[in-house]
């Protein structure tokens, strides 16, 4: 299965989102790079590939560390954006699973919280070792998945039960390579060697009784399904986060532990 309808409409909302992605899904999503950048051994002269790059941040904090940073993004208006904010780094709109770049190619690929948003991982994997040199390294993000995630199986957790997912094209299985274990196996699978495994304590933010009108404009994956409901189902949801979420409001504020995978490997050709 492609997936090709659902990530159609999720690529609507990408683009609807890129000129405020960096005030809300990317005030998280930003909390990872520091640890990216590391975990790719990111040094002066390395060429580094920032793949599903959105607002091309890791590209842009790769080119401040030295390294010569390209980045490419399926969406048109987040490859704008990120040429905008960092003219140093180069930028181009592209398939993360059909990479337009030729083999052996960087020295490392980075991606971050992309994996969620591809019809096969097992692509995105093979296409990061076809571009990377022997001996490269990936660098990648991911969500842990509920229930261990506070935030997804609360948020997640309370559309799956509420919301009428028959409204919605199939799309691709957001948690399957959420355990240290699944992404092993899976990167092992692609030839990569040397995972190494670790976990980032990210916060979701946002107001507090405010939470819907946030996270609306922070995920356009779960705004593919919200779309599709209606009035009394929306309302609905929203009640129920309001409810679930009401022991996370510290001085006004929803701190949601929102915690992630980083993952490095070599590319073992």
């Amino acid at each position: 299965m492609t997936y090709e309808a659902f990530k159609e409409a999720e690529m609507v909302g990408w683009n609807a989102r890129a000129q405020t992605y960096n005030d809300y899904t990317g005030q998280v999503t930003t909390q990872a790079i520091p640890t990216l950048l590391a975990m790719a051994e990111t040094t002066p002269k390395k060429q580094v590939l920032d793949l599903c790059c959105g607002t091309g941040r890791a590209a842009g904090a790769a080119v401040a560390l030295g390294a010569f940073a390209e980045g490419i993004d399926a969406s048109a208006a987040m490859v704008d954006a990120a040429r905008k904010d960092f003219p140093k780094a180069a930028f181009d709109v592209g398939d993360a699973e059909s990479i337009p770049r030729e083999d052996d190619r960087y020295d490392a690929v980075i991606c971050s919280f992309g994996l969620m948003h591809v019809g096969s991982p097992e692509a995105l994997f093979s296409e990061m070792a076809r571009v990377l040199k022997p001996g490269g390294r990936v660098a990648l993000s991911h969500w842990i998945g509920p229930p261990e995630s506070p935030f997804f199986r609360i948020v997640f957790g309370t559309m799956q039960r509420l919301a009428d997912m028959s409204a919605v094209p199939p799309s691709p299985p957001p948690f399957t390579l959420s355990s240290e274990e699944a992404m092993r196996e899976a990167l092992e699978q692609a030839g990569f060697e040397e995972v190494d495994v670790r976990r980032l304590p990210l916060v979701f933010r946002s107001p507090a009784g405010k939470f819907a009108d946030h996270f609306r404009k922070f995920a356009a994956r779960a705004a593919v399904i919200l779309d599709q409901q209606t009035d009394a189902v929306l309302n609905e949801i929203y009640s129920s986060w309001e409810t679930e979420l009401e022991s996370f409001v510290v001085e006004g504020e929803y701190k949601v532990p929102m915690p992630a995978l980083a993952v490095s490997a070599v590319c073992g050709r």
